[in-house]
């Protein structure tokens, strides 16, 4: 993925804070907006995925057991219902391990896009819910998302042009 042309827009933030207001349904509409090209869509994903970690990190960092991991993963996945075959717990505990800088599991994690996805999704609705934000409150968290997310495309151009041939 080229992040260089990877900006977060207004519309990025739109669809996050619609997102964390009302849940994956209020994506839908704006899914044509938000997939016009690559750079749009990894826009979006890149605020979605730095959601997660802020989120975890709020909840875990700096101090956590990693028995409040597993749990968190059990807790999200009995709060899905139904749906909490979409959640795959490795993938989920990985992702959460790796927010918080905890040590990886020894065993290997599948790479499964759409299980990452779901993971990030219904983990994310969960601490939202739980945060139990006001108006300023949410407000106040999409900034520190957009700002984290801001230092994470930045270490991406970095790492992108370290890598590259002089």
């Amino acid at each position: 993925m080229d992040y260089s042309a990877v900006l977060i827009g207004e519309g990025n933030i739109l669809a996050l804070r619609s997102f964390l207001l009302e849940g994956p349904e209020a994506w839908v509409p704006l899914q044509n907006e938000m997939q016009v090209d690559d750079e749009t869509a990894a826009g979006y994903m890149s605020l979605l995925y730095c959601a997660f970690e802020v989120a975890v990190r709020r909840k875990f960092a700096p101090t956590y057991i990693v028995g409040e991991l597993v749990r968190f993963i059990a807790d999200v996945r009995i709060a899905a219902g139904e749906d909490a075959h979409l959640i795959n717990p490795l993938i989920a505990e990985a992702m959460v391990r790796r927010a918080v800088d905890a040590p990886p599991l020894k065993q290997s994690v599948p790479d499964d896009v759409s299980a990452i996805l779901h993971a990030e999704v219904f983990a994310l609705i969960y601490l939202v819910a739980e945060m139990d934000l006001d108006r300023a409150g949410l407000e106040q968290f999409i900034d520190e998302v957009t700002t984290y997310t801001e230092q994470w495309l930045a270490a991406r151009r970095d790492e992108a042009s370290a890598s590259s041939p002089p």
